[in-house]
């Protein structure tokens, strides 16, 4: 049986009509699709320049996740990692699961991937990994989390929605 949560991730979604832009809790969000996500990813891939991908998503998701819980005084280790899994879900990358976190290492899995669905549905499987943004949220998510300065983790994708695991998972390591 599952424990009542008292926390619930609030998301105020603005439109701005005439400059045709969205905001999410006052940041502008860009607002994408899954076939543009993997178009940058191979190209990332190719450039051989995947970390910018991740580097990028982590000074995102840092900012965003450090603001909302300093916001809304989220304190508790348990309701940051459901906000963060729940914050994943609502910009549109996938469901989220944090098997494990501790203060150097830990393990996330993804059960669904906004990356990786578009990636099969674009070309089929893959032989890597390809969920750099993924790896990214999770870095910021594990720094945010654990109170140390963005890039102090480093997320590892070790199984792969797309390389035909049923499932994706990374292993995070603290620098």
């Amino acid at each position: 049986m599952s424990e009542f949560r008292k926390t619930q991730l609030l998301l105020d979604h603005t439109y701005d009509g005439v400059k045709k832009q969205h905001y999410l809790n006052g940041s502008l969000t860009v607002l994408h699709c899954h076939h543009y996500t993997t178009l940058y990813t191979q190209l990332a891939l190719d450039a051989n320049e995947t970390a910018l991908l991740a580097k990028t998503a982590e000074e995102t998701f840092y900012g965003e996740l450090t603001a909302y819980f300093e916001q809304h005084d989220i304190t508790t280790l348990k309701t940051k990692i459901e906000l963060a899994c729940d914050y994943y879900a609502a910009v549109g990358l996938g469901a989220m699961e944090v098997v494990s976190l501790g203060d150097d290492s830990g393990v996330v899995t993804l059960k669904s991937s906004h990356v990786d669905a578009g990636w099969l549905k674009k070309w089929g499987k893959h032989t890597v990994a390809v969920n750099y943004i993924g790896a990214g949220f999770i870095a910021a998510m594990f720094a945010v989390i654990t109170g140390k300065p963005m890039g102090s983790f480093n997320a590892i994708e070790t199984s792969s929605i797309v390389t035909g695991s049923p499932y994706s998972q990374f292993s995070v390591v603290r620098h």
